[in-house]
């Protein structure tokens, strides 16, 4: 019984594109088999829900909506993002914040009845947010994490940025690009901030059918907006506060151009690439 139950794993796992007969997760054998299969047992017309973004691109704001309206559905971010590329998955269920490039989440097989969406920042407000956000206000635990922080504590400004660009930013990057010129609608967080109500309507209840009412959606949104968590007005900043600033085109006010060429020779393409920029000429 346990060879028939082999073998139906490996059929049932062969649409994965890397080849890869099964994932088995935590578990191996029967008892793995059996998680897999529990897994994709989904409770009737609830979707398998895929939040699919990049560091410092509203990515945090999203998931405590997701919280506010469906937490019992969430299955919790980790570090890694095994919960997704490892564990196996759970249909009806709902990941938020997955920081993958299409790669990754093409590596996985994910139940039928599933809905993803992609939402991207321009990656000269990603590095700025990201700049503050590791030097003065995230939790650091890791020991890269907190040798970033030493090393941004240590250098001034410009140089702290010029070292993002070429240690942190192009995982970001790579995510951003890899999903590009596919079938997905590119949500992008500087529209997500002036229409977050029309957008996230559109986003989680018509195309994810999170099955809540539009009065509670509203309720949780308004809630949620910058100026209700920090207590400010956008653009009042805290460099402190995870909720820095809450605008989008900040980086204008910190680029030099020394930092600006730098960003041009590494990113340049991918800002006109995501409609960020029509040329290099900013």
């Amino acid at each position: 019984m346990l060879s028939a139950m082999g073998e139906f794993g490996l059929a049932f796992g062969r649409r994965r594109r890397d080849e890869t007969a099964f994932r088995w997760g935590e578990r191996r054998g029967a008892a793995g088999l059996l998680d897999r299969v529990r897994g994709w047992l989904a409770p009737a017309g609830l979707p398998t829900v895929f939040h699919v973004t990049h560091h410092k691109a509203g990515s945090q704001w999203i998931n405590r909506i997701f919280h506010a309206l469906a937490y019992e559905r969430l299955v919790l971010p980790k570090r890694d993002d095994s919960q997704f590329l490892e564990a196996p998955v759970q249909a009806g269920k709902i990941y938020p914040t997955l920081y993958v490039t299409r790669e990754q989440f093409e590596s996985v097989r994910v139940p039928e009845n599933s809905r993803r969406f992609v939402v991207i920042r321009d990656l000269r407000d990603t590095l700025v947010s990201a700049y503050f956000s590791i030097k003065h206000s995230h939790a650091m635990e890791a020991e890269g994490d907190l040798r970033m922080r030493e090393r941004l504590h240590a250098c001034g400004f410009e140089d702290g940025l010029l070292y993002l660009i070429d240690t942190w930013l192009p995982d970001r990057a790579a995510v951003q690009q890899s999903w590009l010129g596919g079938p997905d609608d590119i949500l992008k967080y500087e529209d997500m901030l002036r229409r977050d109500e029309e957008i996230l309507a559109r986003v989680l209840l018509d195309h994810c059918r999170l099955g809540v009412t539009r009065e509670k959606f509203r309720e949780v949104v308004l809630a949620n907006r910058f100026e209700s968590r920090a207590g400010r007005k956008p653009g009042a900043e805290d460099v402190n506060s995870h909720e820095r600033k809450g605008v989008a085109g900040d980086w204008q006010n910190h680029f030099t151009a020394k930092v600006a060429d730098a960003f041009k020779a590494r990113f340049g393409a991918l800002l006109i690439d995501t409609g960020y920029e029509r040329d290099a000429g900013w």
